[in-house]
């Protein structure tokens, strides 16, 4: 074994030891979230918002049918800017 590869097996050997830890946290994760289901939490962000507003829309008794439609209309031309 010659001096001068000393360092390419010193870098190779850390590198591979670290790529191993890598995998085994990623396996040791995995494994952990198999354990116990997803709990999603409340919807946050402007789509999560715009839902909520337009529920509140239909439900409020107060604004009349034509101002519904109106509203509606409004929300349907911004939600096609956008896309």
């Amino acid at each position: 074994m010659n001096m001068e590869n000393l360092d390419l097996i010193i870098l190779t050997t850390i590198v591979v030891i670290l790529f191993m830890v890598f995998i085994l946290a990623t396996f040791k994760e995995m494994q952990e979230d198999l354990k116990k289901p997803f709990q999603g939490g409340k919807e946050r962000g402007p789509r999560a918002d715009m839902i909520d507003f337009i529920g509140r829309i239909f439900s409020d008794k107060d604004i009349e049918p034509g101002e519904k439609k109106e509203l509606l209309n409004i929300i349907k031309k911004k939600i096609d800017d956008i896309e």
